[in-house]
């Protein structure tokens, strides 16, 4: 099936096979450019609250960011080949809980290497189980060597969390640098073994995270803002329908 340029079964695929896929110039770059000027007055009061205390590791900030324009764009949350993608996957009855931002900034160091959800059976840590849930990752700047990419531990999402670890600590199964451009967009099985590197410029190398998740599922102590009124109104039922366990304010 071909959706917008997409082919989505290849793309499902591969996020079954290998745990991710990556859809190349695929949200307009004006957008992404737009957001990454506005992101850095947030930024920049974040980090006079928080700069001591990174919540990432040593210089490596998780941003929650607002569902307001132009950091909420149709672009990103509205796409039909990503919700053909995620929803072929997770299911049509999704939804999101998560809009925020992963920034390293020079002096960032290695992460563990790490899933991002724990065993979803706990009496069963080994059970291998189809996705709960699947992130979005889109890059605010183009994402080279030295801006400290992603690296993913490919297929470890069909290994056991303990075993998947030790093959990756060995050295048998490598961790793959991601590097992106603006307008790549990541989709990826969150359970697959990854971790941030090293940010070693000057420029943030900032990249946006929508998550999404089966109907049934659900996680507390997610960072996440409220949808303004004026916002909620002006979407559209489909992603009303995505966003309808985050928080509506009306305080506006």
């Amino acid at each position: 099936m071909m959706v917008e340029r997409v082919d989505v079964d290849d793309c499902m695929g591969q996020i079954r096979d290998v745990g991710y896929c990556i859809l190349g110039n695929h949200f307009p770059p004006d957008a992404v450019e737009t957001c990454n000027r506005a992101f850095q007055p947030l930024a920049e009061a974040y980090l006079a609250e928080h700069a001591e205390n990174p919540n990432r590791g040593p210089n490596r900030h998780y941003i929650p960011l607002p569902y307001q324009p132009p950091l909420y764009h149709p672009a990103f949350f509205d796409d039909d080949g990503i919700h053909a993608i995620a929803s072929g996957i997770l299911g049509a009855d999704m939804a999101i809980d998560q809009f925020a931002s992963d920034t390293p900034y020079n002096g960032s160091v290695y992460q563990d290497v790490h899933a991002d959800i724990g065993a979803l059976f706990a009496e069963e840590p080994g059970h291998l189980h189809p996705p709960a849930m699947l992130a979005m990752n889109w890059p605010f700047v183009d994402v080279t060597p030295e801006r400290g990419p992603f690296e993913v531990a490919e297929r470890t999402h069909h290994l056991p969390r303990e075993e998947a670890l030790a093959k990756v600590e060995s050295g048998e199964i490598p961790l793959k640098p991601l590097c992106m451009q603006v307008g790549d967009v990541l989709i990826r099985d969150i359970r697959t073994l990854h971790r941030g590197t090293p940010n070693r410029t000057d420029t943030p190398r900032v990249v946006a995270v929508v998550t999404f998740m089966r109907s049934w599922f659900c996680r507390d102590g997610i960072d996440t803002q409220s949808v303004p009124r004026s916002v909620w109104d002006g979407l559209t039922d489909r992603e009303q329908h995505l966003m309808r366990r985050l928080d509506i304010d009306d305080s506006e």
